[in-house]
Formats: structure tokens, C-alpha cells, sequence
């Protein structure tokens, strides 16, 4: 059977995949005012939680959007840290350990805002409900697609059922450009060619999703993770938010017998075992036994087609963080064509892309294959998370009614150059710099320029990402200081980084 095919449409990117790495580069785009169009061939988003969790710089990226507030209301109150125990019952009893998570009094030293437990499914509607308030046009899901061409021109999609209400036609898409941030079983990845290397097998588990009433049986004893000993019931246990969602998860020896394990009646029994609560009333969502693999694409590009998230690499839940890499990503790729297609910047640097990106994704990858991967110290995974981006340092309080300012909530779309209050020769050095991308001045007051190490003339340049790229301690005159700022920007569109000392 055939299905007939309808004209096409061009938009400047498709972006194929409405996970975090395709919603979060859809909304960088979306904030630039660019032709943008999300495809997902889910027909809802889903009502599962998966990943739980929001990083430090998550949160300020989408505090920047305006988001924290709406994200924070799906998420659960709990104590950043494990807790181990026999069983929920006796949480009372529990011995609580630190996690890779700095609490809000750690946070607050660093960043304007701290972490939180938002679950996936809550986070991709955010992001999805913010996208369709920006553009005026929804995610369009229920959409696959079926095939890939692109020549120097651009890129041409078949996709099956864009057109919605259960359509089965094939209506033909084009782009500049392309984000494919469509899974781990990439289709894209696989019209492109693209392969994958890594560890397959690390590790064999049952992950189950369920409803159940376990806030009122832990009381006051509420935790990001439990590790449940019990030795008929053990696993690790997540709060999913909304107070009865539920993660619980098994790590399965060798020779386990997986198909009596995942047995549904043996499920509710083993998380009644490990609630110490036998007539505990559990509703299954969701089981499953999977094998995890830890993997990287052998490239992030091809063309004019980027791949994002899962679709780029692959980790598992120990050690790596699947979610904090799929928005680093989709924030990496999202600027860089917004600068490309504002004529910021040329096409060419769309390849620091996978110069800059795909080596920190595999150290991550990396980490997740070390079956101590996850045995990180708290500041460890501060300056994982945090490391190399602006410091944050309070500007003032704020318009009334409004939160305080933070140096990252003034890092602008291009690029940000912050200097003290001896700012005369920086501006009319800006003025005059001529290389396609704005270079947006904001001058500090005493106290912030100085938590910046800006003192007597200094100036300090940051990529729209938070990244600082150059620093002056001083500054010269004007002709020379424009030198400087055009190196500065031509090393920036070239990804290199200048000095970070001397003179303008």
C-alpha cells in the first residue's frame, strides 16, 4: 500500500525529537525569533517520569527562560541526599548519605538558584507548552520520519503524519538545518550512517514504574533516593513527583531469573517488601527489563544534520547523567545555529560544535562505564556542573516584585562583555568592532565587578552560554582595545579561547 505524498514546506530547522536536547535547542532557537519546527512521533508527551532531576546550570538556563517557577511546582520537596534503610517503614532508623547533589545552602554560595527534583514528563511539558507560547506553534507529534536527503542547500525530511489527526500521508519538510535528538535507536543516526562505539552489557536491571502511598509511611524521612537492604525487597526507590509516583529499581546478578523477576504479581510483592507495608495498594505504570549500554556516536554531525542527546551518546544510570547531558547539548547546537542563522556567524563554525561538545560527552560516557562512576564528591560535581561558566555574583535586587539580578541573568544572545565602572573606552572600542556578532557591554557596580575580578579598567567577554573567553585587566586606548575585542571575537568564531591576562 501507498500513501500519497503532499508538498512540501521549508523551515530554517527542523528539529526532529521532543526530549530535553530537541526541546531545549527548539527554545534557544525559538528565543533568537527563528523559523523553528518540532517533530515528535509520540503522539502525547509522555505521562512516564524516566529521568528525575534538575543540575545547578540546569536551572539557571531555565530560570533565564523564566521557567524555575513552573518547574519547581511539579517537583518534589526532599532532602538532596540517599538514604539507606531496610525498608520505607523504618526510615526512621535510616543512615543518610551524601549525594552528588549540592543542597540549597551549597547551591547558593555559586548560583543564583539550586537544584531540583523535577521529573522528565513535567520538564518536556514546560518546555513544550514554553516553545508553543514563543512560536505560535506547538510540537507536532505524531510525526516520524521515514527519510533524510540533504545536498549543500539543505535538508529534505519524509515524515509520515505531520499532518496530524491520525494521517498516514508522507508530507515532504525541508530545512537549513537539522537537530536530530530522536533516542538512543537514533532512526536519523541511521539514515546518516552514523555509527556507534562503546561498552554494551554494563549492567542488567528491572525498572518499574508505579503508583503507591508512600509520603504518609516516611513521614518527615523525605529523600531524593532510598536504598532499601531488605533482602527480598531490595533496590533502589525514586520519588517521581506528585506524591504518589513512584521509580523503583533492581540491579540483577547473573544468574537471576529475569522473566520471574519482572513477573507483575512478583513486582508489587518485592515493593510491598521493600515499603515494610504488606497491604500496600500499588499500581503498576510501567516494568521493564533492559540491558544498558554505554555508548558515543562516532560523530555528532554529517552535513547539515546534528545529532543531540541520546541520539549523540548513551549512558546508564550509574555514574552518568543521561538528562544534565541531553540539555548541555541541545543548549551547545541550539546557539550556534541561532548565531549562524542570523548571520552572526559563518557556517563553518557550526563544526566547534563537535570539536568542543563531543569530548566532554565522552569524558561523561566514560565516567559511566567506570563501576565507580558515581562515587563523586559533592563539589566534584559542582564544578562538573558549574565549572567554566561566568560566576555568578548579585547585581542588585531587582525590579519590585521581581527576583534579584544575577551576572548570569545579563549574559546576552551574543556576545557579553562586563566591566567595572571605568567603562568609556570599552564602549567606544565596542562601537567600532565590526565582526557580524553583537558584543553587548553591561557595566557592574563595585561589588559584582569585583567578585569578577574586574578592577581599574577591566573587561571580561562571555559566549551566550555563560562561558568566559577572554579577560583584560586593564585597559588601553581605543584603537588598540578594538584590536583586542576583534581577536577576542575572531578567536570565538574560530573556537579558540584568548588569553586570559593582559591588556586591551
Amino acid at each position: 500500500m501507498t500513501h500519497r505524498t503532499t508538498r512540501s514546506h521549508h523551515h530554517e530547522v527542523v528539529v526532529i525529537g521532543a526530549g530535553p536536547a530537541g526541546l531545549v535547542a527548539a527554545t534557544q532557537l525559538a528565543h533568537h525569533g527563528l523559523d523553528v519546527l518540532v517533530l515528535d512521533k509520540r503522539a502525547e508527551v509522555s505521562a512516564l517520569p524516566r529521568a528525575v532531576g534538575v543540575t545547578v546550570r540546569q536551572m539557571e538556563i531555565f530560570r533565564g527562560w523564566g521557567l524555575e517557577e513552573e518547574l519547581r511546582a511539579g517537583a518534589d520537596e526532599v532532602d538532596l541526599a540517599l538514604l539507606q534503610t531496610r525498608t520505607v517503614a523504618e526510615a526512621r532508623d535510616g543512615i543518610r548519605v551524601p549525594i552528588n547533589v549540592p543542597d540549597l545552602a551549597q547551591s547558593s554560595v555559586v548560583s543564583p538558584t539550586a537544584a531540583a527534583r523535577v521529573p522528565q514528563d513535567h520538564l518536556e511539558q514546560v518546555l513544550a507548552d514554553h516553545f508553543a507560547r514563543l512560536t505560535g506553534r506547538p510540537v507536532r507529534r505524531g510525526a516520524e520520519v521515514v527519510g533524510v536527503s540533504q545536498d549543500e542547500g539543505g535538508v529534505r525530511l519524509s515524515v509520515r503524519g505531520a499532518g496530524g489527526h491520525g494521517s498516514k500521508a508522507v508530507e515532504q519538510i525541508s530545512a537549513a538545518y537539522v537537530v536530530a535528538a530522536d533516542g538512543a535507536h537514533s532512526p536519523t543516526r541511521e539514515h546518516l550512517g552514523i555509527a556507534s562505539a562503546g561498552v554494551e552489557g554494563l549492567m542488567r536491571g528491572i525498572s518499574v514504574e508505579f503508583r503507591a502511598p508512600l509520603w504518609p509511611v516516611l513521614g518527615p524521612h523525605r529523600y531524593a533516593l532510598y536504598s532499601i537492604s531488605h533482602p527480598d525487597g531490595a533496590g533502589v526507590l525514586i520519588p517521581s513527583g506528585g506524591g504518589t509516583r513512584w521509580q523503583f529499581g533492581v540491579v540483577l546478578r547473573p544468574d537471576d531469573d529475569v522473566e520471574a523477576l519482572a513477573h507483575p504479581e512478583a513486582l508489587a510483592e518485592r515493593i510491598r517488601l521493600a515499603s515494610g507495608v504488606p497491604d500496600l495498594p500499588v499500581h503498576l505504570v510501567r516494568q521493564s527489563a533492559f540491558t544498558a549500554d554505554v555508548k558515543l556516536s562516532t560523530a555528532f554531525s554529517s552535513g547539515r544534520v546534528f545529532l543531540a542527546g541520546d541520539a549523540a551518546h548513551r549512558v546508564t544510570p550509574r555514574g552518568g547523567n543521561g538528562l544534565a547531558m541531553a540539555v548541555r547539548g541541545g543548549l551547545a547546537i541550539g546557539w550556534r545555529l541561532a548565531w549562524v542563522l542570523r548571520g552572526w556567524a559563518p557556517a563553518h563554525f557550526l563544526d566547534t560544535y563537535e570539536a568542543e561538545v563531543r569530548p566532554l560527552m565522552a569524558d561523561d560516557v566514560a565516567r559511566a562505564a567506570d563501576p565507580q562512576g558515581h562515587c563523586h564528591a559533592v563539589l566534584t560535581e559542582l564544578l562538573r556542573d558549574l565549572g567554566g561558566r561566568l560566576q555568578h555574583a548579585w547585581v542588585g535586587p531587582g525590579a519590585p516584585g521581581l527576583s534579584p539580578v544575577s551576572t548570569l541573568d545579563l549574559v546576552g544572545d551574543g556576545l557579553t562583555l562586563f566591566v567595572g565602572d571605568d567603562d568609556t573606552a570599552w564602549r567606544a572600542a565596542v562601537a567600532r568592532v565590526d565582526r557580524g556578532v553583537p558584543v553587548d557591554v553591561v557595566t557592574l557596580p563595585r561589588a559584582p565587578a569585583h567578585a569578577l575580578g574586574l578592577h581599574a579598567g577591566g573587561g571580561l567577554l562571555v559566549r551566550p552560554d555563560a562561558v568566559p573567553v577572554a579577560r583584560w585587566y586593564r585597559v588601553s586606548d581605543v584603537p588598540g582595545t578594538v584590536a583586542e575585542l576583534e581577536r577576542a571575537v575572531d578567536e570565538v568564531l574560530d573556537h579558540r579561547v584568548t588569553t586570559m591576562t593582559g591588556a586591551a
